[in-house]
């Protein structure tokens, strides 16, 4: 190798040495601008990585309670003047031992409680033990009530084997078909009802509350308030 040629690769290489430390030094002075301005904010202010990526802590809130959800106001807290109670036949399913009048008719001397119901509908069959109490319970109260079940079962087999079990003895009972539709069209009552439903007839036989939905045991007290109103 010539001395002309060593000379140029020396020159060639210290060319760039040079250029690379120019490049090493432009990277590092912004960060060494950052940092010195860093270390000469107060220590309240400098910026810190925890500062940056740290997440105010949530405060945990108190549950609101929900507000007890008021109690149905039977018959919306009065009576109405309603439609006649339909006259029209009404079928009877009986056990041994079981009667009732063969129409299904208002007394004149109080109010008449009707309760429409079904052997497949298990709230209709919780409540009927408590509406066979509200007689006594109304009497106690100077109230005078009677209280009339009405069956709406398709299955015959069904209702009498729950006749049969001891806790309903007899039922008026409307039995599928045109003496049902007609019936219930008459009282107001939708021909395909959600069970249970609950018609209070007065003494003149006017329908004057209806109730959806089984009733609760606190009913029987207003139920002698509303009557109470009735001159």
């Amino acid at each position: 190798m010539t001395a002309e040629r060593s000379f140029t690769c020396a020159a060639l290489l210290l060319s760039l040495f040079t250029a690379c430390k120019e490049e090493e030094h432009a990277a590092s002075a912004p960060r060494e601008r950052s940092q010195a301005v860093q270390a000469a904010q107060p220590a309240s202010q400098a910026v810190t990585p925890t500062a940056l990526t740290a997440s105010p802590t949530a405060t945990p809130q108190a549950s609101t309670p929900h507000a007890p959800k008021p109690r149905r106001a039977l018959c919306d807290g009065h009576l109405q003047e309603g439609r006649p109670l339909p006259k029209k036949h009404v079928s009877q399913a009986n056990v041994a031992g079981g009667s009732l009048p063969e129409h299904l008719a208002a007394d004149a001397s109080g109010f008449l409680w009707v309760n429409f119901w079904a052997a497949w509908c298990a709230p209709c069959k919780e409540e009927i033990p408590r509406l066979r109490t509200w007689p006594a319970e109304l009497a106690k109260r100077g109230r005078k009530l009677k209280v009339a079940f009405v069956s709406i079962d398709d299955d015959e087999r069904q209702l009498r084997q729950f006749l049969e079990s001891g806790a309903l003895g007899s039922t008026y009972w409307l039995k599928e078909g045109k003496e049902r539709d007609e019936w219930l069209k008459a009282a107001g009552i939708d021909t395909d009802p959600e069970l249970p439903v609950h018609l209070l007839v007065d003494g003149h036989g006017r329908i004057r509350c209806k109730v959806q939905g089984a009733v609760e045991d606190a009913d029987a007290a207003e139920l002698a308030r509303l009557l109470a109103s009735e001159k």
